[in-house]
């Protein structure tokens, strides 16, 4: 028996204000290499790894918190106290960030920038993953879910492209580093506001019997048990390695490859608002054709589209754009079917362990991206160290060769990995578990 179907009103209010929490991330993750490099003048291999290692970390907190969220019992439910108090540290972390010191410098630059990655990223774990886990729970439906996550894909891909809104302003600024710091502070605070509205109006369903699991441990190996979640959290590392560098080597594809850094916001347009036209004919594919079949040429057209911008130089702007639109396209069939499948397999699960675990579950997925956009972002700093890039000013062939690797070679390989491997995804069939296991007590501390 499934739930009824979602009512407008909570797509509206669960889905909507994400594009809040999308700004503030991919501000940081599509523009803090560039800011680092040239306007503090931090060495690229420095920052790669320094970021990399706060999406490290980003990724280990996922679980604690997923399992946390996941055992809690409270008046306000599971997920919502931990959405609440995301908001005051995702604010602290994200004005941080952008507005170091001036006399800094040196070591103590490196541990403020360092710093400020850690309370944000750890912010937007205790934000994103109950968010998510809500979502999973919100109906029993798969269609219902795949039209629910389809709403906070669109709302998501909508904040990407007001990041690079919010780039292209601190970019063309006669002081970057001035624009950006004065950006920091309303967005924060307009972001939180808008993140409060989903906690404050989505109720939690009341389902008493349902179990959180019987600590962090146990829950991680009931999903690395799961052949179906093996897979999809596979796919979905492959995928993230692909194209984990590809926001941030925007700017420097408009500024060093196209030589037009006044289109930086154009890029991230045309891939941005084709993934958002794009999620309803894919909700429609998936449902006529299957999620698998549907996910798979996703994938196997980005990869076309990809390899194609290797092809890409300075006075190929209208082919740039009309590749971004195509691979902006496809990838927006994965952000909802990636999150819609997850949701499928939580309802396996809970068959053969009588627990749900949505929490955990959400954590593992963000896990295996996080880990492959560290891999990528941690590999383009040496990437482009090593084939010569030198800040603000013209590059040579060889480097402009290391940011073709990262901007086009990394995500068609990426996507041809990532449909191979998923060609095998299924989801087993098993018997409800037994009462007895069902009515166990579940711990209330992570």
């Amino acid at each position: 028996m499934h739930d009824a179907a979602i009512s407008p009103r909570t797509h509206v209010a669960y889905g909507v204000p994400i594009f809040a929490v999308a700004y503030l991330l991919f501000f940081v993750q599509f523009y803090f290499l560039k800011f680092a490099t040239d306007e503090l003048l931090l060495a690229p291999a420095l920052v790669s790894v320094l970021f990399g290692a706060a999406k490290l970390w980003d990724g280990v907190s996922g679980p604690l918190i997923g399992s946390w969220s996941d055992r809690t019992r409270s008046r306000f439910g599971r997920r919502r106290p931990f959405l609440f108090a995301a908001l005051p540290l995702l604010c602290f972390g994200f004005v941080m960030l952008w507005t170091p010191p001036a006399a800094l410098g040196g070591t103590w630059l490196v541990l403020w920038m360092g710093v400020a990655l850690f309370v944000f990223f750890t912010a937007f774990d205790l934000y994103s993953l109950p968010h998510m886990a809500l979502g999973a729970e919100l109906s029993t439906d798969s269609h219902e879910r795949t039209r629910l996550f389809a709403v906070r894909q669109i709302s998501f891909t909508i904040g990407i492209l007001l990041a690079f809104g919010g780039i292209q302003i601190a970019m063309n600024a006669a002081e970057p580093r001035s624009a950006a710091a004065m950006l920091a502070v309303p967005a924060s605070l307009v972001a939180a506001l808008l993140l409060a509205v989903t906690p404050l109006a989505v109720r939690e369903p009341l389902r008493a019997d349902r179990r959180g699991g019987r600590g962090m441990l146990p829950a991680l190996r009931d999903v690395l048990s799961t052949s179906a979640a093996r897979r999809l959290l596979g796919v979905q590392f492959v995928e993230a390695a692909g194209v984990g560098a590809v926001g941030t080597m925007g700017p420097y594809i408009a500024e060093y490859l196209l030589r037009r850094p006044e289109v930086v916001g154009l890029l991230p347009a045309a891939y941005v608002i084709s993934g958002v036209l794009a999620v309803p004919l894919w909700v429609r594919i998936a449902r006529a054709r299957g999620k698998r079949a549907t996910w798979i040429a996703a994938m196997l057209l980005a990869a076309g589209a990809f390899g194609g911008i290797w092809t890409v130089g300075e006075g190929d702007f209208p082919l740039l754009m009309a590749l971004l639109v195509v691979a902006g396209a496809a990838m927006g069939c994965g952000g909802v079917l990636g999150n819609a499948l997850l949701a499928d397999v939580i309802d396996l699960d809970e068959r053969r362990t009588g627990e749900r675990k949505e929490g955990v579950y959400s954590a593992a997925m963000m896990l295996v991206v996080k880990g492959g956009t560290a891999l990528a972002l941690a590999a383009s700093g040496p990437i482009m160290t090593v084939t010569g890039f030198a800040p603000n000013v013209a590059q040579t062939e060889t480097s402009l060769l290391g940011i073709r690797i990262l901007f086009a070679g990394m995500p068609c390989a990426g996507f041809l990995i990532g449909a191979w491997m998923f060609r095998g995804f299924a989801l087993e069939v098993l018997p409800a578990p037994a009462p007895a296991a069902a009515a166990v007590k579940a711990p209330s501390t992570p």
